[in-house]
């Protein structure tokens, strides 16, 4: 058993999660993901999720879907140039039986560099040499071409600038799309705007199933149970608030599992309703 996977299907189709690796988070970070947050509450939330004050490590949780006629990713980590804690797709994807060449698409749900810097290596070269990346046009072009750096917070300017890198290394095989097109028969994008302004989820159909992946418009599950509390780098956090909701509902009615990319790994399971919100339910 290799514990940087985990299979699962979704009707026809064969889904793998894969470790990308993870993020430390210290005591002083940890609070800026829960926003809205009293400093009590938030120390119950922890206790009750097993989650330490002082420290977390943060799952990167990539997706492949193999539909039989093509292999599709969601997302493609924070690649191996940048964070010496991420990077590890590549070795997760042999271990599943996969090879970079396999890869025909990648869906990028944002521009932050730990979803869209796996597609280069060391040298700026593209580690997925058949693969079209698919991008939502406003995120594309906010954070490859229009973001200001300079007036970012100094804290996140590294990795901005990388993230931009790694964007513009692999222009020539991106494709743009507007949010709510289909990326493959039964594949097919979601606005989620809030995170960034042009947030995408994807939503996953194959006969009677669904999934969903939804990216980070919720990083654990603590944000399934307390949609008013968010991350202190949301753009957009009313915006984030409600499309985080809508997912939350949609995955409930639907009995659809969910795949959440910084959940604790597998970061898969369903939603289930729990009095007037929600509760993550590990697959």
């Amino acid at each position: 058993m290799n514990d940087s996977i985990f299979q699962f299907s979704v009707g026809n189709f064969k889904c793998i999660s894969i470790s990308d690796g993870m993020q430390p988070i210290d005591g002083d970070m940890l609070p800026t993901f829960f926003n809205g947050a009293a400093a009590d509450e938030l120390v119950v939330e922890l206790r009750k999720h097993g989650i330490s004050p002082d420290f977390y490590d943060l799952d990167c949780n990539c997706l492949l879907i193999d539909t039989g006629s093509e292999r599709i990713l969601v997302d493609s980590g924070g690649g191996p140039g940048f964070d010496p804690h991420l990077g590890k797709l590549v070795t997760g994807l042999a271990a599943a039986g996969y090879q970079p060449e396999d890869i025909n698409k990648i869906i990028l749900t944002h521009g932050h560099r730990d979803h869209v810097c796996g597609g280069v290596d060391h040298n700026g070269d593209m580690i997925f040499p058949k693969a079209r990346h698919f991008m939502v046009r406003g995120d594309w072009e906010f954070w490859a071409k229009e973001v200001d750096i300079a007036a970012m917070e100094p804290r996140f300017i590294e990795d901005i600038e990388y993230a931009r890198k790694c964007l513009l290394a692999v222009e020539s095989q991106l494709q743009l799309i507007e949010a709510g097109d289909e990326i493959a028969p039964g594949i097919r994008t979601i606005s989620t705007p809030g995170h960034t302004r042009n947030h995408i989820s994807v939503a996953v159909i194959s006969g009677e199933e669904r999934l969903i992946c939804v990216a980070d418009t919720m990083d654990v599950p603590i944000h399934i149970e307390q949609t008013s509390w968010h991350p202190a780098w949301d753009e957009l956090p009313a915006e984030g608030m409600r499309a985080r909701r809508g997912l939350l509902r949609r995955a409930a009615e639907e009995n659809a599992l969910i795949h959440g990319f910084h959940f604790p790994f597998p970061g898969v399971g369903r939603v289930r309703a729990d009095g007037e919100g929600w509760r993550f339910e590990a697959l």
